[in-house]
C-alpha cells in the first residue's frame, strides 16, 4: 500500500472519530478559545459574515454550483462537470442525514457571543458542506489537474474563499470552529474520492 493511500485511510478514520466525537461533546476542546479570539479580531458589524453565510443558501449555492460546473468542464470535461454535481448532491444528503444523527447542539450564548439564534444543529455545518462540494471541490480539481499559475491561483483563490467562509460562520457563533473544519474535511474527502474518477 502507497503512503498517500495509508494517509487518505488515516484521515477517513481521522473523520469518522471525530463525528463520533461530535456526537457525545457538545464542543470541542479550544472550540471557545478560537470562537473567542476571531470574534475579537473581524469586524465588529455582521453584515459581511451574513451575506457570505446568504451564499450557502437557496438560491445562491445554485450560483456556486453552476460555476463549478462550468469550471470543472472547462478544465478537464463533461465528466467531472457530472462528478461536481455528484459532489454537491451528497453532501446535501449527508448534510440533512447527519445532522439529526449527530445532534451537536448550536453554540450557546452562555458561552460565546451569539448574533442571532439558530435551529437546527451545529454539526455538521451545511455553509461547511456547500462550500466544500463547490469551491473544495474545485481546489481539489484544479490541484490534481491544472499546472502552472492557474493551478496555483485557483487553488489559493479557494482556500482563502474557504478560509473567509469558516471565519464569517464563527464570527456569527451559528458554529463551532470544529464544526466547519470537520463538515470541510468531509466535503474535500468525498471530493477527493470522486476526482479518482476523472
Amino acid at each position: 500500500m502507497l503512503i498517500k493511500e495509508k494517509a487518505w485511510i488515516a484521515l477517513f478514520v481521522l473523520t469518522i472519530l471525530l463525528v463520533i466525537g461530535a456526537r457525545y461533546f457538545s464542543y470541542f476542546p479550544g472550540d471557545v478559545a478560537v470562537v473567542s479570539f476571531v470574534q475579537w479580531i473581524v469586524p465588529a458589524s455582521t453584515g459581511w459574515a451574513q451575506w457570505i453565510s446568504s451564499t450557502a443558501k437557496f438560491p445562491w449555492n445554485l450560483v456556486l454550483l453552476a460555476l463549478t460546473v462550468g469550471l470543472s468542464w472547462r478544465l478537464t470535461g463533461w465528466r467531472a462537470a457530472l462528478l461536481a454535481l455528484a459532489s454537491f448532491a451528497g453532501m446535501w444528503i449527508l448534510g440533512m442525514w447527519l445532522g439529526p444523527l449527530v445532534a451537536r447542539p448550536r453554540p450557546s450564548a452562555n458561552v460565546v457571543h451569539v448574533v442571532e439564534k439558530l435551529s437546527g444543529y451545529s454539526f455538521p455545518s451545511i455553509f461547511g458542506l456547500t462550500y466544500a462540494s463547490t469551491i473544495g471541490f474545485l481546489a481539489v480539481l484544479f490541484n490534481g489537474k491544472a499546472s502552472g499559475v492557474l493551478r496555483i491561483t485557483v487553488v489559493v483563490t479557494c482556500c482563502v474563499l474557504l478560509l473567509i467562509g469558516w471565519a464569517a460562520r464563527i464570527s456569527l457563533g451559528a458554529h463551532w470552529p470544529s464544526d466547519v473544519i470537520l463538515s470541510y474535511l468531509i466535503g474535500l474527502l468525498w471530493a477527493a474520492l470522486l476526482i479518482r474518477f476523472v
